[in-house]
């Protein structure tokens, strides 16, 4: 029986341009997916951007109110029935034979909860991610990170976990990973780290990500979420920099908070000092450039402290 896709897009105003491209893209499939589901911030005229030239049902989910990207998320993916959900970014674009690749790998095994493409920039040259690994800071390791593509990730296999911004989600993983009812993604993040947090969660599970290269994308990293040009040169390398206020908080947060639902306490306490390493860079950066995030990371510690909670609901599910 041949198994069922819909796609998953968010998208903003300013990013219409990308949606366009990846839609032209979506519609060029070698295989059909069923339907397109997109998330956008209720500024998109949904009427003006029907996407004549694409044969494929797509509907609309307004974020007019603001609610985090991960509710949205949720609520797009409860919304649907199909047997996998193709989760991408509206800065994406998919080589013909994408969606094609990404069902084989799927076939490879039961177990296999998610599959990651090779995602290059759009200069089709250099790597964005092969595929997540966990870092021992507990930062999701983007393999092949902004190095050429010479073919050193020619090799398929599994890893850790997949970047969110494209990835192949098996419906019954999500069902059985979910903290609550329809809570596949934690509607206590809103952007970052929510990828990472569900790979972590799976694989505390039993599931199982995998990396197929004959799966190619192409990538425009940071255009959805950079807002704020750093005034020090020497930091333009640094993403985390370029980010407002809210989401460098953010960004803290759902750290934090995926560290405390699912590290072991033994891996936790045998990579502690890099964890410590990392949050004091973190610390030091927003306290000299930016102090506003600490005095926010401090409001949202009620929210961090809630991870605790849903660590206990998420081993009571096993």
């Amino acid at each position: 029986m041949r198994q069922t896709i819909s796609a998953l897009i968010t998208t903003t105003e300013k990013n219409k341009k990308h949606l366009e491209r990846l839609m032209s893209s979506i519609c060029s499939q070698s295989i059909r997916i069923e339907k397109v589901i997109i998330v956008y911030d209720g500024i998109l005229s949904p009427g003006k951007r029907t996407f004549e030239e694409c044969p494929l049902p797509v509907s609309w989910i307004d974020n007019g109110k603001g609610q985090a990207l991960t509710f949205l998320q949720n609520k797009a993916i409860e919304s649907s029935s199909e047997d996998f959900i193709l989760l991408l970014n509206d800065d994406v674009v998919l080589e013909d034979s994408f969606v094609e690749e990404m069902m084989l790998a799927s076939k490879r095994g039961e177990s296999i909860s998610m599959v990651c493409p090779k995602l290059l920039r759009m200069d089709r040259k250099t790597i964005d991610t092969a595929g997540q690994l966990l870092g021992k800071n507990r930062r999701p390791i983007e393999r092949g990170f902004n190095t050429p593509d010479v073919g050193q990730y020619d090799q398929a296999g599994f890893v850790f976990g997949a970047c969110g911004a494209a990835v192949l989600l098996r419906r019954k993983m999500l069902d059985d990973c979910a903290i609550t009812k329809g809570e596949f993604f934690d509607n206590d993040y809103n952007m970052f780290y929510e990828d990472l947090d569900l790979s972590w969660r799976a694989a505390n599970r039993g599931w199982k990500a995998y990396y197929n290269p004959k799966a190619v994308a192409y990538h425009m990293r940071g255009a959805t979420a950079k807002e704020k040009k750093p005034v020090f040169e020497f930091l333009l390398p640094f993403n985390f920099v370029w980010l407002s206020t809210a989401l460098k908080s953010d960004l803290i947060k759902n750290r934090l908070m995926t560290i405390i639902k699912n590290d072991r306490l033994v891996s936790f306490l045998f990579n502690l000092i890099h964890i410590i390493a990392y949050e004091l860079k973190l610390f030091f950066y927003c306290l000299i450039f930016d102090p506003k995030v600490i005095s926010r990371t401090v409001k949202n510690l009620p929210v961090i402290l809630r991870a605790f909670k849903k660590r206990k609901i998420i081993k009571r599910g096993k």
